[in-house]
């Protein structure tokens, strides 16, 4: 469903907002590494009380920044909040140094089954009930939990910030030489088929604020039809609760437009999709905080973004405490 922001939903998000800003405040809240995985933690509140898992994926950024915001706040809703870092960007020369050397530095052949040998390590932790599972992601992080949930049948719930329908073609140095052969994530050791770009080289040659992202994925799409059914992500083989965050005016690819084909396929397999597109918002929808913010990369203007994340911050937490359940402390 397309969102207005009335003065209602402002007044409600706002207090919302605060909650969001003091939210992983508490000096309890513990950080406990996960078995086997170097560079994940779980965020929780202290006690051995069992609480339901939902992990943390970042997007293009990569690293542990979104983990580390997003893990406290999350943890103090009563969530074993896990930060799952999977790719640490590393352009040579021409950037900074990754931040984990020793994580995919391309976004390349992602595994997406690493979910489920985490599940399996969180399974031994006290205070984590890997029963109750739900994925947290935005970008391409988003595009990594609809491919998971997709395989893997306890997954309870997902939330997914400005979402893809498709898996993409996968980007690194050494594509630059190479554009269009290789795929952003892969599944049991094999390459998932992807939809390529068009432009991608000449868009990184340009800068990251020159490249128009969005025309990139979508001219990529245009010239490629023939790929739609192999690169689609079947959202219709994933039965748990899915909710949908996107901005029409999206400046790094047409969220919305893909929000609208999950849901859409979704609902020719008769299951059900909250979608929160905002017809004047971005990218940058994540979180509760209404301070307006620049971002040239998002799209959108400042305010509406800063509006779509007051009105949807509230709406997360009832659709995650409806489908995930923590318990009371």
């Amino acid at each position: 469903m397309t969102l207005p922001f009335s003065r209602l939903t402002l007044a409600i998000a706002t207090l919302c907002a605060a909650v969001f800003a003091s939210a992983g405040a508490r000096a309890q809240i513990t950080e406990s590494p996960v078995p086997g995985f170097p560079h994940a933690v779980v965020y929780a509140l202290p006690g051995d009380t069992p609480r339901p898992v939902l992990v943390i994926l970042a997007g293009a950024d990569g690293g542990d920044q979104g983990g580390r915001r997003f893990g406290p706040i999350l943890a103090d809703l009563g969530y074993a909040a896990v930060s799952l870092p999977y790719y640490s960007p590393d352009w040579g020369e021409y950037g900074p140094p990754p931040q984990f050397p020793d994580l995919p530095g391309s976004f390349i052949d992602i595994r997406v089954d690493q979910i489920g040998e985490l599940r399996e390590a969180l399974s031994g932790m006290d205070g984590v009930d890997v029963e109750r599972f739900g994925l947290f992601g935005g970008s391409k992080g988003a595009e990594f939990a609809l491919i998971a949930a997709s395989r893997y049948d306890w997954i309870d719930a997902v939330v997914a910030y400005t979402p893809s329908d498709l898996v993409w073609e996968g980007w690194g140095l050494e594509m630059i030489e190479a554009e269009g052969m290789r795929s952003s994530f892969s599944f049991d050791g094999q390459a998932l088929p992807f939809m390529p770009y068009r432009g991608f080289v000449e868009g990184l040659l340009a800068g990251p604020r020159n490249a128009d992202l969005r025309a990139i994925h979508e001219n990529g799409r245009a010239d490629h039809p023939d790929r739609e059914a192999t690169a689609r992500i079947p959202v219709e083989a994933y039965p748990g609760a899915l909710m949908l965050i996107a901005g029409e005016r999206d400046a790094q690819w047409n969220s919305a437009r893909q929000a609208r084909n999950i849901v859409t396929a979704r609902e020719a397999a008769g299951l059900a999709t909250e979608a929160l597109i905002y017809p004047e918002a971005g990218h940058d929808l994540i979180g509760g905080d209404g301070d307006p913010r620049a971002d040239p990369r998002s799209g959108g203007t400042p305010q509406a973004n800063a509006e779509a994340r007051l009105d949807a911050w509230p709406r997360v937490i009832a659709f995650l405490d409806g489908t995930l359940k923590p318990g009371p402390d």
